[in-house]
């Protein structure tokens, strides 16, 4: 037999010989116990044990707040949720804007924009061109500076079609009425945040959006919204699908608004739709 066979073999028999292990009184060298084991099992049951410690020392250190004082584990962890949290605080910003952009849009269309107050402002200035017609030029010269503010702006058509009919603010109408094709969708006419986008009995579905510069835009008896209260559009983002909606529609067709500082103004003057 080779010696490198016999060396293993008596290697291999040394791992399986028994071995006993006594233990003894101190005071009367009497046997308390014995325990018979071999160098093979001694060894077994030391690598199960430093596997099973090994798996709990890794198991602590992982599962608990421990892996925080490991030098460089520590802050990888803080990077990232330093991320997530600068994440988080952008959106919130942005959310925040948003609203307050919202915010100012419903302020001004309940305090000056498209309900009471515009009205009042309306008939005020009907009575003024009634009774005090040398003031009629004076109000032409303010709708002209406005317009020449409105001018600056780059507005996108909500939808291309033949105007039906015209601004008629003296009998209410203070938009126009603008014909499309069925399924048409109706486009923002600038970047902007929705301050109402939902169902009105004389209306239909409608969408009203606050944009930069104080200037609303409205979209009436609309078949179906594609936008919700407080969404941020961009310009020329459909919002909208033309339809006959709302007992003061008599067929498709878009009714859009504009207002520029709680003031109707005529869109024809900005907008081509044809």
């Amino acid at each position: 037999m080779p010696d490198g066979l016999k060396i293993k073999r008596k290697l291999l028999d040394r791992l399986r010989d028994t071995y006993r292990i006594s233990i003894l009184d101190d005071e009367n060298l009497e046997e308390v116990g014995s325990y018979n084991l071999s160098l093979l099992s001694f060894y077994i049951f030391i690598s199960v044990v430093a596997i099973l410690l090994s798996i709990l020392v890794i198991s602590f250190i992982v599962f608990t707040p421990v892996k925080t004082l490991i030098p460089g584990y520590g802050d990888i962890t803080d990077n990232k949720k330093f991320i997530e949290l600068s994440k988080k605080v952008d959106e919130l910003e942005k959310e925040v804007s948003a609203y307050d952009t919202y915010t100012a849009g419903l302020k001004n269309m309940l305090t000056g924009g498209i309900h009471n107050s515009s009205i009042e402002k309306i008939d005020s200035l009907a009575a003024l061109k009634s009774i005090r017609p040398e003031l009629v030029n004076q109000a032409d010269l303010q709708e002209t500076h406005r317009a020449k503010e409105l001018n600056f702006l780059k507005l996108a058509t909500p939808v291309f079609g033949a105007v039906a009919a015209g601004f008629q603010p003296d009998i209410r109408h203070f938009g126009v009425d603008i014909l499309a094709a069925k399924d048409t969708p109706i486009k923002s006419i600038m970047d902007g945040i929705v301050i109402s986008a939902e169902q009105s009995v004389n209306a239909g579905n409608c969408v009203y959006i606050q944009h930069s510069k104080n200037v609303v835009s409205v979209y009436k008896h609309n078949s179906a919204l594609l936008v919700k209260t407080g969404d941020i559009v961009k310009t020329g983002q459909a919002v909208a699908i033309i339809g006959n909606t709302g007992e003061q529609s008599t067929g498709p067709h878009l009714h859009f608004e504009m207002w520029y500082d709680g003031k109707y103004v005529n869109p024809e003057n900005y907008i081509t739709f044809q």
